[in-house]
């Protein structure tokens, strides 16, 4: 990837590839479905000019150990405390896009202590299949890996994602990453998201939360909001022309939000001025 080096960490459960860039308050950056560390290129470039970046490929994703067995939620997330422990960045600032938000929400109502502050991107705190048109999108993706392969399905998602003919690139190499997963890893993360939810005492973390939602995100707005206002310390931004992708379509926007959010909601920490 462009920046710095990957390094790697041996885990009770998995060896983890990830990068460190920069000097400040911990921020660490967690990736979707299908994603890798690389997608956060320009939060690393940005944050890391006055925060302490962490990004980490998750397991059965990029650099990282690939999964061979079914896996939870809640045991990525365990992962996750274990490396936010093992490196001591305790207090860290937790940037979670889709599946990454959802290991953040996991983190959230099990191991607070571990976060100074949590952001969501385009992501919920579960994963009902609570109708007919949710289990028919999971269907239809199970079914396409299984007779077309991931190759397939990153051409297809990658022009959901970018549909604009100035996102040529984006969608070029989106749809090389996800063609990239191993298609075991990719199914057993997939089948680890379907139906699960975050423990109640998610409503009950007392830690400051950052609701970001791309205003063409697949899940609709009203969704954020009713969570946003059970959560106990949680706002909600929107970020106009972006779709589930955000951190890759309008990474201005959403760096100038985190920013703020690290500045103004996270007291502890000391964050220089912002410079565009």
């Amino acid at each position: 990837m462009q920046g710095g080096k990957v390094n790697f960490i041996q885990l009770n459960n998995a060896r983890i590839a990830y990068v460190r860039e920069g000097q400040g308050v911990p921020v660490l950056l967690l990736h979707g479905l299908g994603s890798s560390l690389q997608d956060w290129q320009p939060q690393i470039n940005d944050l890391s000019r006055y925060a302490q970046v962490w990004a980490l490929d998750l397991r059965g994703h990029g650099d990282s150990q690939a999964l061979r067995a079914p896996v939870t939620v809640a045991e990525l997330a365990g992962d996750v405390a274990e490396f936010i422990e093992t490196v001591g960045i305790q207090d860290c600032i937790l940037v979670g896009i889709s599946m990454g938000g959802m290991i953040g929400f996991e983190l959230l109502a099990r191991r607070p202590e571990l976060l100074g502050g949590l952001v969501v991107i385009n992501s919920a705190p579960s994963f009902p299949l609570d109708s007919w048109a949710v289990r028919f999108k999971v269907a239809t993706r199970l079914a396409m890996i299984r007779l077309l392969g991931l190759k397939t399905l990153g051409h297809v998602l990658a022009h959901k994602l970018f549909p604009h003919p100035e996102q040529a690139d984006l969608r070029r190499r989106v749809a090389q990453r996800l063609a990239s997963n191993d298609r075991v890893s990719y199914l057993h993360a997939l089948r680890a998201i379907l139906g699960w939810a975050a423990p109640d005492s998610v409503n009950q973390a007392d830690v400051p939360v950052l609701v970001v939602a791309g205003d063409r995100d697949y899940t609709p707005l009203a969704f954020k909001q009713a969570y946003t206002a059970q959560l106990l310390n949680a706002k909600l931004e929107v970020v106009c022309d972006s779709g589930h992708a955000t951190p890759l379509d309008q990474p201005e926007q959403l760096n100038a939000l985190l920013h703020d959010f690290i500045r103004r909601d996270c007291p502890f920490t000391e964050v220089a001025a912002y410079v565009p």
